[in-house]
């Protein structure tokens, strides 16, 4: 039986307390935990940044856990973990980027 690495506890972990943060924000609608955000001040509704910032974050959180589970069975390269870290600042930065741009629906 193979133990699990000091790397892999920690992905795994971090994987898992992200996905609860996840959701958290969508399923509880906890978004005071976004940093910055104020239902009382954005032009964003509570509800869509409910949606889009736990679907995000469920994303990061499963995507972080899933490489944890990797580097528990298998030596990964060295490079994966920055690989890693760049799709998880890209999917921050695509999730400010929809924040700031969002517009409500036209209706027709």
């Amino acid at each position: 039986m193979s133990t699990l690495g000091s790397l892999a506890i920690e992905w795994l972990a971090s994987g898992v307390f992200v996905t609860v943060l996840g959701a958290l924000m969508k399923f509880a609608g906890w978004t005071w935990l976004l940093a910055g955000y104020s239902e009382s001040t954005s032009p964003v509704p509570d509800d869509v940044v409910q949606d889009m910032a736990g679907n995000t974050i469920l994303r990061v959180g499963i995507a972080v856990f899933v490489f944890g589970v990797l580097a528990s069975v298998m030596e990964p390269p060295s490079y994966l973990g920055i690989v890693v870290g760049a799709v998880v600042l890209l999917a921050v930065v695509r999730l400010l980027y929809r924040l700031n741009t969002w517009s409500p629906p036209q209706a027709a």
